[in-house]
């Protein structure tokens, strides 16, 4: 059984020869490692490294530059053995102001971005924004799908199209507002103040998503993630209720748009959502990737309730790949083979490893998985 049928099977709810395993993000100081480069001369989902190429006044040429990008993604999951490759969005162009102001924070075009777990944060965001200008903008604005983002998934593609799972994001949902935390603090408001704000915001980036995510399953992608961090360590951002009102529409939306084109749709959130899932499931989802551990969310739980309904991706306790030894790691492991089960069950990270740093307890993660999983 190749990666791909072993990722189809579990998305299906079945029991593939082994658990799958995948991981939504390698930081650039683990796949220097694997790859055995210096970290500055990895570009796989390495933003640091672009602007530093930008200072360094070297010619850059997009199209070798992320030809590397997709040779780097390639050899580092073939190396590991992931079955599951999260296809990033291509390099479309090259600021022309480039400045660094200090430890991890950027001036780009003027604007200040802040570089946190391999996440960038935009921080000039305004501190105020008005609904009304904000349902105008929205029903005023055109959607054009840039395609050059799709360029790493058809190179990707070209090479390992059934051979291994591709993925690509996609999400009108939640995830442009909870990326932006001053927005995020007005549409908390408005959820009671301004529902049409909020409506329009996330209709708006709906179809937006809607649209770039049926063109990269065009170009390759057997499925598209949502990400969406729809709650934090406290709980969801929104109540049940206005989550059924606002979200879970435009949910509904990408799910029936993303498989009718024959994709299955992936939702991943940070966060204890516990209060959601049923209404995520619902939805129509096939997959909830994350099922954050440092936040309280319980594997044992999250399958007896809805394991029988969508796959399961997750739970690895992070903290554990980055500070346990590995005696740890092997048991963290063999919990998350016991609760997530043989059948609809993909082995990673509980959210991500963006923060991580040790290669080596990674590495054995994946390895120990493989070893101690088969069917």
């Amino acid at each position: 059984m190749n990666s791909w049928e072993r990722v189809v099977k579990a998305m299906q709810l079945s029991a593939p020869d082994r658990i799958p395993i995948y991981e939504m993000h390698i930081p650039p100081k683990i796949s220097s490692v694997i790859l055995n480069k210096n970290v500055n001369e990895v570009m796989y989902g390495n933003i640091e490294a672009f602007y530093n190429l930008i200072i360094s006044k070297a010619e850059i040429n997009l199209d070798k530059l992320n030809a590397q990008v997709a040779e780097e993604q390639l050899t580092l999951y073939k190396k590991l053995g992931l079955d599951w490759i999260r296809v990033g969005g291509a390099y479309t162009n090259i600021p022309k102001n480039v400045k660094k102001l200090g430890d991890k924070v950027w001036q780009v075009n003027g604007g200040r971005y802040k570089l946190t777990g391999d996440t960038t944060w935009f921080m000039d965001e305004p501190k105020e924004y008005d609904p009304d200008e904000v349902i105008r903008a929205c029903k005023n604005s055109s959607i054009m799908v840039n395609t050059g983002v799709f360029d790493v998934l058809k190179r990707i593609s070209q090479k390992v199209k059934g051979e291994v799972f591709l993925s690509f994001d996609a999400d009108g949902t939640w995830g442009p507002i909870v990326s932006n935390p001053n927005l995020l603090r007005h549409v908390l408001v408005w959820v009671y103040r301004r529902p049409d704000a909020v409506e329009a915001l996330i209709n708006y980036h709906t179809e937006i998503a809607i649209e770039y995510g049926k063109y990269a399953i065009d170009e390759g992608a057997d499925a598209i993630q949502l990400c969406v961090d729809y709650g934090n360590k406290n709980g969801p951002w929104l109540s049940p209720s206005m989550f059924r009102r606002f979200v879970k529409p435009a949910l509904e939306r990408h799910v029936n748009e993303f498989r009718k084109k024959g994709a299955f749709v992936v939702v991943h959130s940070d966060g204890y959502i516990m209060p959601l899932l049923g209404d995520m499931v619902n939805a129509g989802i096939n997959a909830y990737q994350g099922i954050d551990i440092i936040a309280g969310m319980n594997l044992k739980e999250v399958k007896e309730k809805y394991g029988d309904s969508i796959c399961l991706v997750g739970n690895v306790d992070p903290r554990i790949i980055e500070y346990g030894m590995k005696a740890d790691v092997e048991r963290e492991v063999e919990r998350c083979l016991r609760e997530g089960g043989k059948e609809g069950y993909i082995l990673s990270a509980s959210a991500n490893i963006s923060i991580n740093t040790n290669a080596e307890n990674f590495i054995h993660m994946v390895e120990y998985a493989k070893k101690t999983s088969s069917t």
